[in-house]
């Protein structure tokens, strides 16, 4: 009789794990859905930075990519150092945009624009925002653009200046 007991509990419980295991996919399906839609808006937001003639518009968007950049990582947890990232051997194929590009792009895309209309103190402040939130080694092409634009302000500074002395 206790065999019967157990042979019955064994298959009772094999048939209540694949139904247990349904609910948490659903959890997992809703997660995904929040993060594609999270996803979607820092896209939207992107896109709309570099088809905007509006400076002030992409300044906005530069901002809030670089905000949105703070939640995603607080809520992530800590980033592991790059050092400890495995390096690929061959060619790597990227299957998905990185937010924190993104956001570089947008604040360096807004620099560039604001330099070019003779906005100097929010291209100073967009590059900065470039050279200040983006240190790793992946982002070094914004920041090598970042800095090149500050050396251009400051080189057009002085002779800004010099053209005012009486």
């Amino acid at each position: 009789m206790r065999r019967e007991k157990r042979w019955w509990l064994m298959v009772v419980l094999a048939l209540l794990m694949p139904i247990g295991g349904c609910d948490t996919s659903r959890q997992s399906s809703r997660s995904s859905l929040y993060d594609n839609g999270r996803f979607m808006d820092l896209w939207s937001t992107y896109t709309h930075c570099y088809r905007s003639e509006d400076l002030d518009a992409m300044r906005t968007d530069a901002q809030r990519l670089s905000q949105a950049l703070d939640t995603i990582d607080s809520a992530e947890g800590p980033i592991p150092p790059e050092s400890n990232e495995l390096v690929p051997l061959g060619p790597t194929v990227r299957l998905s945009a990185d937010p924190a590009a993104m956001a570089a792009a947008c604040a360096l895309h807004a620099g560039q624009a604001a330099q070019g209309m003779g906005r100097p103190h929010v291209a100073r402040e967009m590059f900065h925002m470039v050279i200040t939130n983006f240190p790793q080694p992946r982002y070094r092409y914004y920041v090598a653009q970042a800095r090149l634009g500050l050396e251009h302000l400051d080189a057009a500074s002085p002779a800004a200046l010099g053209g005012l002395t009486m």
